[in-house]
């Protein structure tokens, strides 16, 4: 099985899987616009070729990002996981799912969710209210997902837009598509050069209306340890080629701030033989309370 990135550089097996972990893990001073301590701001990349529509679009997202960098919010809602191992790896076709399915591993979490920030302090905090169908009431509780493992899902768009992380980034305004019934501009954006630690790209989906990043999908080169999922892939023969889908939606707005209502992952791998998919994972943000969000965007 392949693995995504690892945040903390831990790296754990069990069985016949990796530990995986999304790369939405934004350093605090770079989510902020500051270079870590010692480094250098690159001069700005050129943008694709485009219209000034794409200019303003990087400059609203940008806003938008330092003003999310600077954030004090606190809040509380239910984070609900569900995950799902397949072994061996569910087989799928275009219109059937075949193959024997020898173990299926499931895992289900429900959580207290709590992320604070103050200061130059973030943290997230877990109550697990429920395991399986087991009640739980465990405080300061860890992430017992066994696939994947996400972190400060809130700060994604920092990773793409940010005053730091903007030079590093080629854009490209694919087109316009329609999301939950409202037009939003498409942008890609690729490494601007080499590639570097921490530097992770894809696709985003910023509504026309008020440049709301309202979805994300992570090019999977970008999630780390792609080698790893590349050696899965020939592994599986039959002219396998990698296809992991790893897609956060922004649904919840409060002061000009949107915050995430699921993240979407998909580890899959296409053969000559059809679609094989080794894990699935769905988390969703729901039930939201917001105690303290300090902050104005203005566009």
């Amino acid at each position: 099985m392949g693995a995504l990135r690892t945040v903390g550089r831990e790296h754990r097996h069990w069985s016949w899987t990796n530990i995986m972990t999304l790369a939405v893990l934004i350093l605090l001073t770079l989510v902020a616009g500051t270079s870590a301590p010692g480094e250098s701001r690159p001069a700005a990349a050129q943008d694709a070729p485009g219209s000034d529509v794409l200019e303003r679009i990087l400059e609203k997202t940008e806003i938008y990002c330092r003003d999310l960098g600077k954030v004090s919010l606190h809040f509380v809602c239910r984070e609900r996981i569900e995950e799902r191992l397949f072994d061996p790896p569910r087989l799928i076709s275009a219109v059937t799912t075949s193959g024997s399915l020898r173990r299926v591993t499931s895992v289900s979490l429900e959580y207290d969710y709590q992320l604070v920030r103050k200061g130059d302090t973030i943290e997230e905090k877990r109550t697990l209210l429920k395991e399986g169908k087991e009640p739980r009431n465990e405080p300061d509780a860890g992430l017992k997902t066994r696939i994947y493992k996400h972190k400060y899902l809130v700060f994604g768009p920092g990773g793409f837009f940010s005053e730091y992380w903007r030079p590093k980034h080629a854009y490209t305004l694919v087109g316009e598509e329609e999301i939950e019934g409202e037009k939003a501009y498409l942008i890609e954006a690729a490494p601007s050069g080499p590639e570097e630690p921490g530097l992770i790209y894809g696709k985003a989906w910023i509504r026309k209306r008020d440049f709301a990043i309202v979805k994300i999908e992570w090019d999977q080169r970008s999630l780390g340890n792609y080698g790893k999922i590349l050696a899965t892939a020939k592994a599986i023969g039959r002219q396998a080629e990698p296809q992991v889908s790893v897609v956060g939606f922004y649904g919840v707005e409060k002061n000009g701030i949107r915050f995430p209502d699921r993240l979407v992952i998909r580890e899959d791998y296409r053969s000559t033989r059809g679609i094989h998919r080794y894990s699935e994972a769905t988390i969703r943000y729901e039930e939201y309370k917001f105690f303290v969000v300090e902050t104005e965007v203005r566009y």
